[in-house]
């Protein structure tokens, strides 16, 4: 082993406990409200249509407690028996936002980004393109005062027009 790997394995070694011991600042603390199981329903709309939809979220703490990572299943989506989608919420310091890494069964990985708040209410934003158009989706979850609810509004916007609007409302 070179000495480089030996220091730099007997930082992180040093440095983890003391990461993992000390308090968790307040941005990754927040995140907290989204761990726990949520059962849910709401509604899809695309244009003219409207699906009813079922709902289960499960999220748990990982990296030392500095993310979450959640899992995401969504019925009643037409044409899709089952849609699932994994999750993992963080907290980057530098920029002072939340960053929403998600990879879909649906094929899709987007990252969205949301300034840190004061309030119940986080709005995420992503944007890329689809078939060579510009996409941007915006995803706003509303915490409960109790922290037992949870709403989520998400609109997606493909060329500057509405094309699809999901609401659900999930408990614990």
């Amino acid at each position: 082993m070179t000495n480089t790997l030996k220091t730099l394995l007997t930082t992180l070694l040093v440095a983890i406990p003391l990461t993992a011991a000390a308090e968790l600042p307040k941005p990754v603390a927040d995140l907290e409200r989204m761990v726990g199981t949520w059962k849910g329903t709401g509604t899809l709309a695309m244009g003219a249509d409207t699906a009813k939809l079922g709902t289960s979220l499960t999220c748990k703490r990982t990296s030392a407690q500095f993310g979450v990572l959640c899992a995401f299943r969504v019925t009643g989506i037409p044409g899709m028996k089952v849609y699932e989608e994994t999750d993992l919420f963080g907290y980057e310091p530098h920029s002072g936002t939340y960053h929403w890494f998600s990879v879909t069964s649906a094929g899709d990985t987007h990252d969205h980004v949301a300034k840190v708040t004061t309030g119940d209410k986080l709005e995420f934003v992503y944007t890329g393109t689809q078939e060579g158009k510009p996409l941007k989706e915006v995803i706003e979850l509303t915490f409960a005062k109790d922290g037992k609810a949870m709403t989520v509004r998400g609109e997606t916007f493909i060329a500057g027009a509405s094309a699809s609007v999901i609401e659900v409302k999930l408990r614990k």
